[in-house]
């Protein structure tokens, strides 16, 4: 590296001059930084191992953010040594990171009571462009954190152009393990040596990635490696990941015996569902228990993580974490004749790992509950969640049942535009100076209704004010009433609001220029890309429905409508109908946004059609005066 680099003539005048030794010119292109970069994992004996990192980047730009670094640990997985460097781009040392720079701190949030997940990290700041750092560190891997061992991305992230990559695994022989590469078709080089087998990938030359909107998310672009163990141990529990079946009745192991119900817990739930009329009607006053006296705190300490505590210990103090929850729920229904199984999956994101048949990693962040009688999936950790909604948080992803007969995958269901509306009616009433009244309800279903109902159960009357603001091109809207009605039964919410707005219409002269639509236009149009490379990705799709009743001023009359518009491509619907009488303007909008993933070649034609629909929610009405 201190070579190639020292042989850049004329870097410090130029950043992102090629280095003029690499074949492919397009190399730098696009960077922020340079990264060379060696991971190396020893496995000791069957529950521990040995960790080694090794980070060496030329940061080329205040764009940058791989100043960077941080450590997750606790008491099973503790840093054995962790050192940082600067260096200018000759190789020689401009400073060694003093040990009081590197932070520590707990890794956890205020919804966690007990977790000693911490973790160190380090962020440099050098003002002279470009530089080197260079990171290392030593971990010891036990429990969970040696049974999952870590993934290894050999580019971490898009901005960075990867000169080399580097990831090593040593295994006794008797062990077996499994590989499984994403983005990149790369195959080890395997030594055995004495009682060892080493595995060792390495890539070379990798470009930067430019940035474009609506991209695919980072995992399923850069090059990355997943490793795992077939059999494994912890805390005297042996496992396998030779089948998600295996790894699934590992899981089942580790639940069983945690879910018998108290007797005073028993005899009060048997009132409560004494004259439910159905197996249906009894899981909802359940979960509703549930949700009504018990709340959500992360309690993982060791093979807690895997592992949920039993029905008495969230009984006596009110709380746990998601499994602890998803088993007391489990074990009250079970207490009333109703099967469930746990579930466990990669949940918060719109586009989570992909869980393949034939390769498992235990690479889970969240665990709920399935009844398979009714097919009905319960999250056990929200507070305002009706029975069997999931939300974006979990929806349309694989997911791997506990089961008696072991690990079974399914997938959530998804949220489409059929669930996903909203249906907004708004009455404006015109004034002759251009302010106006506005009388607004909005019935919003699916993923549209999960914001606002989040905001009515965790936010003062002034946040919700102040979101109702927000919600268009009124910030200065002044607000007389505000509501926010969640059906109890199903993913509903109806918004309602009366306000005024001084200047909502322009006046010039005789005439008055009414936007149609300021209280919930379109406005995320992506920025232009002049050579798109990567899928358009649209997570989510949706539809709206509006109709807008203006009332004139007296005096006034339509003299310009905006036309009827039928707009209808691969990528949504956009449909605008106008109709007046003397008094009236009357405007029926429904957009409808279809949820894809395009080709790049696509893009110039989807975001034409998002400019479309913006320009066309910027019409106006103009009114003049008779």
């Amino acid at each position: 590296m201190r070579a190639i680099l020292g042989l850049i003539g004329c870097f410090l005048a130029l950043p992102l001059v090629l280095p003029a030794q690499l074949a492919d010119q397009s190399f730098l292109a696009d960077a922020y930084e340079i990264a060379e970069t060696e991971g190396r994992l020893e496995i000791l004996n069957e529950t521990e191992a040995r960790y080694f990192e090794r980070r060496r980047i030329t940061i080329l730009h205040e764009k940058s953010q791989a100043n960077s670094f941080g450590i997750g640990y606790d008491s099973d997985n503790k840093i054995e040594q962790f050192d940082a460097d600067i260096y200018d781009l000759s190789g020689t040392a401009i400073r060694k990171v003093r040990k009081s720079e590197i932070r520590d701190a707990s890794a956890v949030s205020g919804g966690t009571m007990y977790d000693d997940s911490r973790v160190r990290y380090l962020e440099l700041n050098h003002a002279t462009y470009p530089y080197i750092l260079e990171f290392t560190y030593t971990q010891r891997l036990k429990g969970i954190a040696f049974a999952a061992f870590p993934n290894w991305y050999f580019q971490s992230r898009g901005s960075t152009a990867v000169q080399t990559s580097t990831f090593t695994i040593v295994v006794p022989q008797n062990m077996d393990i499994q590989y499984q590469t994403y983005n990149i078709d790369l195959e080890p080089t395997i030594q055995t040596a004495g009682t060892s087998t080493t595995y060792t990938w390495t890539v070379k030359d990798l470009p930067a990635i430019k940035y474009e909107p609506l991209h695919p998310p980072l995992h399923q672009v850069l090059p990355l490696l997943r490793i795992t163990p077939r059999r494994f141990k912890i805390d005297n529990y042996p496992g396998s990941m030779a089948s998600w079946q295996a790894y699934g009745d590992f899981l089942y192991r580790l639940w069983r015996g945690r879910d018998a119900v108290p007797a005073a817990l028993q005899e009060r739930l048997n009132q409560l569902v004494a004259d439910a009329g159905s197996d249906r009607e009894k899981i909802d006053r359940l979960y509703h228990f549930l949700q009504e006296n018990k709340r959500y705190v992360s309690v993982q300490l060791g093979i807690g993580g895997w592992q949920p505590y039993d029905v008495n210990y969230v009984e006596e103090r009110g709380y746990g974490d998601c499994k602890a929850l998803s088993n007391y729920l489990k074990a009250i229904l079970h207490a009333q004749g109703i099967e469930s199984y746990p579930v466990i999956l990669s949940a918060g994101s719109d586009h989570p790992y992909e869980v393949e048949d034939d390769f498992v990693d235990p690479d889970f962040n969240h665990a709920l509950l399935y009844v398979p009688q009714e097919e009905l999936w319960l999250e056990c950790t929200s507070k305002n969640n009706p029975a069997g909604y999931l939300g974006r948080f979990c929806n349309d992803r694989r997911v791997l049942l506990v089961t008696p007969e072991g690990g079974q995958l399914a997938r959530t269901p998804r949220l489409g535009i059929a669930e996903n509306q909203a249906l907004e009616t708004v009455l404006l009433t015109i004034a002759p100076d251009g302010s106006a009244t506005l009388d607004y309800k909005g019935e919003l279903h699916g993923i549209l209704s999960e914001e606002w109902r989040d905001y009515s159960f965790y936010h003062t009357p002034q946040e919700i004010e102040n979101k109702v603001r927000q919600k268009g091109k009124l910030p200065n809207l002044q607000l007389a009433t505000v509501a926010i009605d969640n059906a109890p039964a199903a993913p509903t919410s109806t918004l309602t609001f009366t306000a005024a707005a001084a200047r909502y219409a322009t006046r010039a002269g005789k005439r008055l220029f009414v936007p149609i639509n300021l209280v919930s236009p379109f406005t995320e149009v992506p920025e232009p890309v002049a050579e798109r490379h990567l899928p358009v990705v649209i997570p989510y799709g949706y539809s709206q429905e509006a109709t807008f009743e203006y009332i004139l001023p007296a005096g006034f009359r339509a003299e310009s409508l905006p036309s009827d518009t039928d707009l209808e491509t691969p990528y949504g619907k956009y449909l605008l109908t106008v109709s007046s009488t003397p008094k009236k303007v009357t405007i029926a909008r429904r957009f409808q946004l279809s949820d894809a993933t395009c080709p790049p070649t696509e893009y110039a034609a989807f975001r034409e059609f998002l400019l479309e629909v913006a320009r066309l929610d910027g019409s106006k009405l103009v009114l003049v005066q008779e």
